[in-house]
């Protein structure tokens, strides 16, 4: 009895810290919702509503003595204390645009490393579940989103001002569900499928129901949304997923099954459900008229991303070896600086992290960055292979976001935290008690 309680008391509490975890989640799916439909009139405030919660959990993992710091978040934080001081000093000189730009690395980013540590493999798979349940509600809304016109309440933009859509095809728009933007609910999309793959394939408790449910739910959606990285995204996951299952012989067979269900799933919807019939028109239209322009699928993601790796990085070399205009490529630093929201560096990642520090700052960031993407790829796949599926499956999503994610924007930030901290959480939660 008496052993029992001292292994229990060795056992850290980081409650307070999950808790905290769960709020920077939820309000990452829901904050576009706070500032188009709750809280209109603070939708400014609101940009940054996640900003004291990363405060809180540095602070708290700080007093449990967490052991999160690591080279990473150290080198991070000089470059980005760095590229503050030359702003200031040499710079544009606006303090709230640099704390703006520096708040990234310097707040968001040491959560990846927080959340790898605390969480465990349950806390993972109720992440899980729940983005499977919400899966289903962030659908219905995409759904009347869909079919509504631009002035409808559900579709109105930030600050309960204008339209939250964007140009689509054949005269609808690309919904943003409960995000300010639509490219946040593309990689909402990407992120969630990462679970629908991952029950289906793995022996994890779940209710078949719920699966099923969301999985239509997600088969739905991607026409809907109009949006070519969505649904490429969606495939690059499955892609990860397809590696990740051929470890075993059961697993291979789990594959099989769901390629079956989801392929079957597809057929029922395409020949009985007219709103799906509909989406897959329209978002076929789309990937016609791109084609027409040079792009298409191929173009609008892997293409793209390789012409958004390349480029910066050509671009950067002709940078100056320093540069003080931190904070400066993101919208709501432009918009501080000009009264516009407009980019005034690059709308790329790597573009502006580049074009904001500069060829020594900005490109010791960009090196980071890829190298902590190639460690967490090559130590998932040195994981035991009964513990590599969702390290891989998650690979197939947060490498990118790790790496080209454009973190200037609060949604695609949020979403680069979550996913690459539970990565590196899945990554070491064979290493945890349960």
């Amino acid at each position: 009895m008496n052993t029992i309680t001292v292994k229990e008391e060795l056992i850290p509490n980081y409650s307070s810290i999950k808790i905290a975890i769960w709020m920077y989640f939820l309000l990452w799916i829901f904050e576009g919702a706070l500032r188009k439909w709750i809280l209109p009139s603070l939708a400014t405030p609101l940009l940054v509503v996640r900003d004291p919660i990363a405060i809180y959990i540095i602070l708290r993992a700080l007093y449990l003595n967490v052991k999160f710091v690591n080279p990473y978040i150290v080198l991070s934080s000089i470059f980005t204390l760095l590229s503050l001081a030359i702003t200031m000093s040499f710079g544009h000189g606006n303090l709230f645009v640099g704390v703006y730009g520096a708040r990234i690395m310097l707040l968001h980013f040491p959560l990846i490393f927080v959340i790898g540590a605390v969480f465990t493999k349950k806390d993972i798979l109720k992440i899980g579940r729940v983005m499977l349940v919400v899966n289903i509600l962030v659908t219905l809304i995409v759904y009347f989103q869909f079919i509504s016109p631009q002035t409808a309440p559900i579709n109105t933009g930030i600050g309960g001002e204008g339209s939250a859509g964007f140009s689509g095809s054949m005269g609808y728009f690309r919904p943003s569900g409960t995000f300010s933007f639509t490219t946040g609910l593309s990689s909402y999309y990407i992120v969630a499928s990462v679970f629908v793959f991952y029950f289906w394939l793995s022996k994890e408790a779940c209710s078949k129901i719920l699966l099923i449910a969301s999985t239509i739910a997600l088969l739905i959606a991607l026409p809907l949304t109009v949006s070519r990285t969505a649904v490429a995204g969606v495939i690059l996951v499955g892609l990860f997923a397809l590696v990740g299952s051929s470890t075993s012989f059961k697993s291979m067979i789990r594959l099989l099954i769901a390629i079956i269900v989801i392929v079957g799933l597809f057929i029922i919807l395409q020949k009985t459900t007219p709103i799906f019939s509909l989406g897959t028109e329209v978002f076929m239209d789309r990937v016609d008229t791109a084609n027409e322009q040079g792009g298409g699928l191929k173009g609008s993601f892997f293409m793209r991303v390789l012409t958004d790796f390349t480029g910066p990085i050509v671009s950067l070399l002709n940078e100056p070896l320093f540069k003080g205009y931190l904070g400066m490529g993101t919208n709501a630093g432009s918009q501080m600086l000009t009264g516009k929201i407009s980019f005034l560096i690059s709308e790329s990642e790597l573009g502006r992290v580049g074009g904001e520090q500069g060829l020594i700052l900005g490109g010791g960031l960009i090196v980071l960055r890829i190298i902590f993407a190639v460690g967490l790829l090559y130590k998932s796949i040195k994981l035991p292979k009964e513990h590599k599926l969702l390290p891989l499956i998650f690979c197939g999503t947060a490498l990118y976001l790790i790496i080209q994610g454009q973190w200037a924007q609060p949604s695609m930030l949020g979403c680069a935290i979550i996913a690459s901290g539970l990565l590196v959480a899945s990554i070491n939660m064979n290493l945890k008690s349960e």
